[in-house]
């Protein structure tokens, strides 16, 4: 076999390092486009939880309107109660009437935003968080949302099963419905207006004073209001501490994001201007 030449020789060494210098510059490229994608990944991820946790602090305050709702709501049926019980079932008195109408047309419920904490979850941002608590805390969260949700189908069962129908059976809806179907009055100005409307104050309510229906209604009332009060035992109070913790724990991870090279706002800069 003849022997390569120099030149031969030569050649096949620069290929070869050309092809050393292309497998690295691929292999670069390939580790850039990652960490890339990394980063855009961690910073989607931490959009998300910014904007999670101002959905968390809205819900905050809608939960404190919600509650303070609630404990009229619970107020108003024990009024109705200790009326019921100390004069029995009345057809034709206002007062009895606009106390059960403030027990059983207030019911509401509360429903959190979970759009942000459901696409951190279902988008596989927890795994860029790097952080084991509050994904953990995530987690909780989630759980907590499920149970808060849970509670309320049992209290809006209870609504519809048993409130209402006792609403569509003894309610006498002719003197609210002269103003607020009729004449398309607000609720709470029609609502105003019922002794004007009924001017004889006569069958406000359509049901009669026999002991074993003023035992009913009392009862049902009773059973109505302790599943309230239960729900802010068994699942409320909870709640709004795992939303609390979970808001702790997010923006103490996106604390340090507030100082970067570009910020004017740097720790050494709000030193610097606290000494000043």
């Amino acid at each position: 076999m003849d022997k390569m030449s120099y030149t031969e020789k030569f050649n096949l060494k620069s290929r070869l390092v050309e092809l050393i210098i292309l497998f690295f510059a691929i292999t670069l490229g390939f580790l850039v486009d990652n960490y890339r994608e990394s980063l855009s990944e961690k910073n989607n991820a931490k959009e998300l939880l910014s904007s999670m946790s101002t959905d968390l602090k809205e819900d905050l305050k809608r939960f404190e309107t919600f509650s303070n709702i609630r404990k009229n709501l619970i107020s108003s049926v024990n009024d109705f109660i200790d009326d019921v019980e100390k004069r029995g079932l009345l057809k034709n008195d206002l007062y009895q009437q606009q106390l059960f109408s403030l027990a059983i047309f207030n019911w509401t419920y509360f429903k959190p935003n979970t759009a942000n904490i459901e696409q951190v979850i279902s988008s596989g941002a927890l795994r860029y968080l790097g952080n084991d608590e509050l994904i953990n805390q995530i987690g909780v969260l989630e759980a907590q949302n499920i149970s808060l949700n849970d509670r309320q189908e049992r209290e809006q069962e209870f609504f519809l099963n048993y409130l209402q129908p006792l609403m569509h059976k003894y309610y006498n809806f002719k003197w609210l419905n002269s103003n607020y179907v009729r004449k398309w009055e607000s609720f709470p100005e029609a609502f105003k207006k019922l002794s004007k409307v009924n001017v004889e104050n006569a069958n406000y309510m359509l049901w009669d004073n026999s002991i074993d229906l003023k035992t009913k209604i009392i009862n049902l009332f009773e059973n109505y209001v302790f599943i309230l009060r239960s729900s802010y035992l068994t699942t409320y109070a909870e709640y709004l501490g795992e939303i609390n913790n979970t808001i702790k724990i997010i923006d103490s991870n996106l604390e340090p994001d507030k100082y970067n090279v570009n910020s004017q706002e740097t720790p050494e800069n709000q030193q610097a201007s606290e000494n000043n």
